[in-house]
Order: structure tokens, then sequence, then C-alpha cells
């Protein structure tokens, strides 16, 4: 395996310590340091650590980074943001294991520990969060799979995710930040949600990324927040963009592209966000723009169904569009859309459905296994 290149700060040399509870840090992960197309830093270093026969992810907060980051203007506003934005995590994932939500990755512990100090550090000691390591990596190794046995288990993976996003709802948790390397597959416990790092709470209005439009991945957000476009109801703010992003997920895992890529490739760039055409767009409102957003939208899925087993192929497309609709106010189960928010998404019936397809796709495996004996 490749090192991860990295900046030679405090966070980055736990190798080989032995944490006061008791884990050794192992190894050194290629992941956790900030994408470039996300709002704010993340500023986390990853590793291996064991305990016996205990193996986690642990994430220590690499505050060195952010000292040393010197494209960002708001400096004292970056520190805060990075220390509140750890200290929420472990509140949320505690809340979380508290409240037994089985499809939220869990955490087994957390502290902070003190590195030996180079002349250049400025902060020689490191947070750290301990969480449940993924035995199967995340979402994305399972792209490229297209066999029948191979939807039924992304079917089951979806189906997980709509719980996990459900145990959150139910918590007044908005996870913000939805996206494949935040899904995390357990070889037992199958997929489960990571990384609350951008997750907001409804009521607190304290979150470190809060006042962020875009509090997530721009890869990943929906149309509205795109164009600066804040809807006043916590349901529509935060919990439609979240199965916006389920609904891209749906997309990424079936058709290996995000549901912004589709409206992308057939959205008039001069109607579109500045974010996705820097020279042409950002002239359009939300609302101007939302009747060109529909057309590619729909258009999009119609191309791209064709890539899906006719069995699947419009059970899909409905579901997608439920989801991830560019009208926010359209997001939901269709059995429930107009009924009243009290109603909540209908987050139960796209688990039915996911099931559905995951039934369906096992079937399909068992008989074309049994036409492949008759040849």
């Amino acid at each position: 395996m490749q090192n991860p290149e990295v900046l030679d700060t405090p966070a980055t040399r736990l190798t080989g310590m032995e944490l006061a509870d008791g884990w050794f840090v192992e190894e050194l992960l290629a992941c956790g340091r900030a994408s470039s197309d996300s709002s704010g830093g993340t500023y986390s270093v990853s590793y291996r650590v064991r305990k016996g026969n205990s193996v986690a992810f642990l994430k220590a907060l690499d505050l060195d980074s952010v000292i040393k980051d010197e494209g960002d203007d708001d400096f004292i506003g970056s520190i805060n943001r990075a220390t509140q934005a750890f200290g929420d995590e472990k509140t949320l994932n505690e809340l979380c294991a508290k409240s037994r939500m089985r499809q939220v990755v869990t955490i087994l512990g957390h502290g902070d520990v003190k590195v030996d100090k180079k002349p250049e550090d400025h902060m020689p000691r490191v947070a750290y969060l301990i969480l449940e390591l993924a035995d199967g990596g995340d979402v994305r190794n399972h792209v490229a799979r297209i066999s029948n046995d191979d939807y039924a288990k992304k079917f089951s993976y979806l189906k997980d995710v709509v719980l996990g996003i459900g145990q959150l709802h139910s918590e007044g948790i908005s996870h913000q930040d939805l996206k494949p390397s935040n899904v995390m597959v357990f070889f037992l416990a199958g997929a489960k949600i990571g990384d609350l790092g951008r997750a907001a709470v409804q009521g607190y209005g304290k979150s470190a990324f809060e006042q962020c439009i875009v509090a997530g991945d721009f890869s990943y957000a929906p149309p509205e927040q795109l164009y600066g476009h804040i809807p006043t109801e916590w349901i529509d703010r935060r919990q439609r963009a979240d199965i916006y992003q389920l609904g891209s997920l749906v997309a990424f895992l079936l058709f290996g592209v995000t549901v912004n890529n589709i409206i992308k490739e057939l959205l008039p760039p001069v109607v579109g966000p500045k974010h996705w055409f820097p020279e042409e767009g950002g002239e359009s409102s939300y609302n101007q723009a939302l009747p060109y957003l529909e057309s590619a939208f729909f258009e999009g899925l119609q191309k791209y169904k064709t890539a899906l087993p006719t069995w699947a192929a419009e059970k899909v497309v409905s579901l997608i569009t439920q989801c991830s609709h560019p009208d926010y106010s359209k997001r939901g189960a269709k059995q429930i859309l107009g009924k009243g928010d009290q109603l909540g998404l209908g987050l139960n019936r796209f688990v039915s459905a996911l099931e559905n397809l995951r039934t369906e796709a096992k079937k399909q495996a068992i008989l074309q296994a049994k036409r492949q004996e008759k040849v």
C-alpha cells in the first residue's frame, strides 16, 4: 500500500503510540483529508488502531494543519470551526450510540494524546475519536459490480442507508454530507452511515457548519443550495437535502454518476449555478432555473436508466425522482407528498421499495443460474 502524502504535524505522528485507553496506533490511512470541493476544511488524519483482537478507526484532529493553512482568510473562524465540529461530532456519535442507531457507525472511545514537539509544531496535544472500522471499506468499492447478485447487495446497502437516515432524522439530526465515501460497508452488519462532522441538529442552531448554505461536499449538494436559496423550514432546508443526497447515492451506485452529473450534462450553462459553470453561470436564481433543472433531470434519468436491467429500471428511476427532484418541495415518498410535513418524508416507503428490489435481484440471480445450468 502506498503511503498517503501528508504534512508533518503532530496529528500525523501517532503511528506506534499506545493510547491511554489501551489502543495501539498501527497505521496511517489514506483518508480523512479535506476535499478541495468541500465547504470549509475538515482537518483530520485517519489511522487503524488495535486493542487485543479488536481493530478500529481513529480520527485525529489536525489543528496544526488549520494553523498552517495560508489559503484561509478567516484564521480564527477556521480554528473555531475545526474544534467545534470535532467536539460536535463526538457528542453526536455518543448520542447515536446511546440511541442504538444500528445503521450509523458506532463510536468506541475518544481522548487526546501528547506528541513529542518539534520546533515547527504549534499544538503537540492531539484530540481523537475511535470508531468502528468497516471491514468492507466504503461503498465506492461496489460501483462497478453489475451482476444480479451485486444488484442485490447494492439495494441492500441502500436500504441500510435509508434506515440510517431515518435513525438520524428521528433524533433531529441532519447529516448534510451523505456521499459514497461516508457510507461504510460491514460484512456482517451491512452498510452504515459515517462521518457526522458536518451534521446539524434541529433547534440547536450552533453547529459548526449551520450557517453554511452548502455544509458538505459541493459535488453532492442539492441545486437550491448551489443557487444560494435557503428554505425556511428545517424539513426543507436540511432533511430534504439529505434525501437529495440519498438519491444521488442511488444514482452513483447504479449508474456510476451523481444526480448533479446527470443534470449538469444537459443543463444550459447560462442558467446553471456558478459553481458548475464559472464563466457562464451564476446569473439565474434557483426559481428561474428550476424548469431547466427539471428538464435536464428527467431527460438524463431516461438516458441512464437504459444501463439497468428491465426489471429494475422504472422502479429505480421512480426512487431517484422521489428523493432527488430538483424542486425540493417535491422530495419525499409520493404517497405522502402534499399531506403535511408532520408525516415526514416517508422513508419507510423507500425501505420497502429497496427491499422489493433486493428480493427481485435475488430472484433474477437464481433464474440466471438455472438458465446457465441448461446451457
